[in-house]
């Protein structure tokens, strides 16, 4: 009697054991699954956010470079290409190369020829793309092009043309001065906008180069090319353009490495008087 119990006990725990083997088998074959299927999740989302930060990228990249032909503010600056190897060969082919004497006779050489060269056209709408992807598209009113756009289209308003002189003129004079574009504008329901290009020399003098509007400073009333003290300078040019923007302000200037903002007349002036 203890020899068959014994023997059933021993076929029991066999079978358990059996059963056992089985289940751990079954169990560690699904631990393999779920681990492979928990990898190839990961996977999935790593990869899934890396598309994400690429795309992100992506759109910050296509926003900026989008959003930069809108000239917003501090924007500008990075129009200002006085290096590019076209505007170079350009300015060369105007000029000849720097020359000290001939200073003020180049500047003229390259108002001039912007002037026969460039045809006036006005701006499309522009698309301006928000921060995030899921923002509002906003339209802003100009489209600026890049200087050397400008040279090829042959055509431009008064932002591209600035732009477009201001490097020009960094490439001829090689930084020795200060060139920069100038924005005014005036307040109202027909508020208008313009930009135009400006030197500033020593002596707390300013000299006005506006292509789209057919004026520059001159040496005097009926002179040349040239410079005037800057609130002389500021109101002779305003005068130019008392019939379009009366009550005209200068609110922004910025060159290649900078960007500035004023209330006003009187503040530009104050630090245009500082910048020699």
């Amino acid at each position: 009697m203890t020899q068959g119990l014994w023997k059933k006990s021993f076929i029991a725990a066999a079978v358990l054991l059996v059963v056992f083997i089985v289940l751990t088998g079954v169990l560690w074959q699904q631990l393999n699954d779920t681990n492979t299927l928990l990898n190839a999740v990961k996977s999935g989302m790593d990869s899934l956010q890396a598309e994400r930060d690429q795309m992100v990228s992506d759109y910050a990249r296509l926003r900026n470079e989008l959003n930069l032909r809108g000239g917003y503010k501090r924007n500008g600056p990075y129009l200002i290409t006085p290096d590019d190897p076209e505007i170079a060969a350009k300015v060369l082919e105007i000029t000849g190369g720097y020359d000290e004497e001939d200073l003020w006779k180049d500047y003229a050489r390259l108002y001039q020829w912007t002037m026969r060269n460039i045809k006036y056209s006005l701006d499309s709408p522009t698309p301006i793309l928000p921060e995030s992807v899921d923002g509002t598209l906003e339209w802003g009113k100009d489209f600026w092009r890049t200087p050397v756009e400008t040279i090829r289209d042959g055509t431009g308003d008064c932002e591209d043309v600035s732009v477009m002189l201001a490097s020009m003129m960094l490439n001829y004079n090689q930084r020795r001065y200060p060139v920069c574009v100038v924005g005014i504008q005036t307040t109202g329901a027909d508020a208008k906008a313009h930009v135009a290009v400006a030197i500033l020399n020593e002596g707390d003098l300013l000299s006005i180069f506006d292509v789209t509007s057919r004026y520059w400073t001159p040496f005097s009333e009926v002179g040349g090319f040239g410079a005037q003290p800057i609130p002389e300078a500021l109101d002779h040019w305003f005068n130019h353009l008392k019939d379009e923007m009366p009550g005209a302000q200068v609110y922004e200037i910025f060159s290649e490495n900078y960007y500035w903002e004023f209330t006003g007349n009187q503040q530009f002036i104050e630090w245009a008087s500082s910048v020699y």
